[in-house]
């Protein structure tokens, strides 16, 4: 690894997983969800510090707090405003040596910013992205980067729309008096901060914010990753259908482990960018940890759902394209309304119910994904396995956890984890151009003067 990073708000490991394939490494990763923990240390080789046991005093110091020959991440579980900058630094300086890392990161929880949700202009999560920039500048980080929806764009604050990307935005270029850290962003430009994950060989068509900035005591440059799929590119989007038809095909309430290695070549994955993809998937590409045991011929997390048979008809029903509602316009327009009465709720959600279109990228995959997404050729909900890689999760990755539980639970199920996560290969991408800006600070010293502050 040529880089270092602390990991914040860090899911399940998708950041990481981009990061770690561009060289970049986390020292810390913070994260509060107990089972997304499990599946990162898992995933990652990572040892976990119980934040509330440290702070109560059951935890013996000695075991986190001493040099690490081996360097493994310290995954701290618990809530990020309860770590204060002094559990940082302790970390770095016992365990890795070190005052700093070169990035620090972060996608605050965007359920504040996201158009579905209340778009509260006093919810305290607003607020929650401080804690990335309180830790950039404490460790005096050379860049730090922070995700978001693009429901940001438009929240308000005191009545006024957009001002709270603008108050963030503001707030990440501001000096701060006690540390004299503050960050350059590359951009503030819409065009240039919204990503669509489709561009970069990922099957779905998410958009997220990343701004990134640069330690002001740097002279470095950050370019955003150009598009290499779609139009005009080297590459196709990759489809749905590249992205899951390979995998053992499953109906409603089947599982299996068993993944037969030559369907790749039988199935739809004509396309460049579709077998480049699988490849990626299945190890081939690019890096797998080495503590993992990978097995060529297995596949985990490839459970589907039993569903009851009045969902099985639905889903029956609806056509690639289509959703709960348009489906039931359609069977109405038919003269089919007995159906639509025995099959579909009276009140329609466009979201709920989608089948998936095999030829095109899918729509997002969110943390409400198994009751949006349907498998475009199979009657049922995707598979966590499907989910993943429609996120761009490698056949590697371990989700830990229940397969299902309902979306108010405090545990959070695979589909959650995997809904809320980063695409990787978005990540990765994005982390590239990362290490090309640390490269040219390391490698031309560019430190600029910072008398004033």
């Amino acid at each position: 690894m040529s880089f270092t990073s602390i990991d914040l708000f860090s899911g399940p490991g998708g950041l990481c997983t981009g990061f770690k394939w561009a060289k970049i490494k986390p020292l810390i990763a913070v994260e509060m969800s107990d089972w997304t923990v499990k599946t990162y240390a898992s995933t990652h080789n990572a040892v976990i510090l119980n934040l509330n046991e440290f702070l109560n005093g059951n935890i013996n110091e000695k075991e986190f707090f001493q040099f690490d020959p081996e360097k493994r991440t310290v995954v701290i579980h618990g809530d990020i405003t309860k770590v204060e900058n002094n559990i940082i630094s302790k970390l770095l300086q016992s365990r890795f040596n070190t005052k700093t890392v070169d990035i620090v990161t972060g996608g605050a929880p965007c359920e504040s910013f996201s158009m579905a949700g209340h778009r509260k202009e006093d919810d305290e999560r607003n607020n929650l992205f401080l804690n990335i920039l309180r830790i950039a500048r404490h460790v005096d980080s050379k860049m730090l980067l922070f995700e978001n929806v693009k429901g940001l764009f438009s929240k308000s604050v005191n009545g006024v729309p957009g001002q709270m990307y603008k108050d963030i935005c503001d707030e990440f270029e501001r000096i701060d008096p006690v540390t004299g850290v503050g960050f350059k962003l590359a951009s503030r430009e819409k065009s240039n901060v919204l990503l669509k994950a489709s561009d970069y060989g990922v099957p779905q068509n998410r958009e997220r914010i990343f701004l990134v900035g640069i330690n002001t005591k740097y002279n470095g440059n950050y370019e955003y990753p150009q598009p290499t799929h779609g139009p005009n590119c080297s590459f196709p989007y990759v489809s749905v259908g590249d992205a899951i038809l390979d995998l053992p095909q499953l109906d409603s309430g089947e599982e299996t482990s068993n993944y037969i290695e030559d369907r790749i070549t039988s199935i739809q994955t004509e396309t460049t960018s579709g077998k480049d993809f699988i490849r990626k998937m299945r190890g081939e590409l690019l890096e797998v940890p080495n503590h993992l045991s990978f097995n060529i011929n297995e596949i985990t997390s490839h459970k589907a759902v039993n569903h009851r048979k009045v969902m099985l008809k639905r889903m029956e029903l609806i056509r690639q394209g289509e959703n709960m509602r348009t489906t039931a316009e359609r069977l109405i327009m038919e003269g089919k309304e007995d159906l639509r009465n025995a099959y579909f709720p009276k009140k329609l959600y466009g979201a709920r119910n989608r089948r998936l279109v095999e030829t095109l990228p899918s729509f997002t995959v969110t943390s409400h994904c198994l009751d949006e997404m349907i498998h475009p050729n199979s009657d049922r909900g995707l598979t966590p396995r499907e989910a993943a890689r429609l996120q761009s999760f490698p056949d590697w990755y371990i989700f830990e956890g229940p397969y299902v539980k309902f979306h108010s639970d405090p545990e959070q199920d695979r589909y959650e984890q995997i809904g809320d996560a980063i695409p990787p290969l978005l990540a990765y991408a994005l982390g590239i151009q990362v290490e090309v800006t640390l490269r040219d600070i390391k490698e031309h010293k560019t430190l600029v003067n910072t008398i004033e502050v």
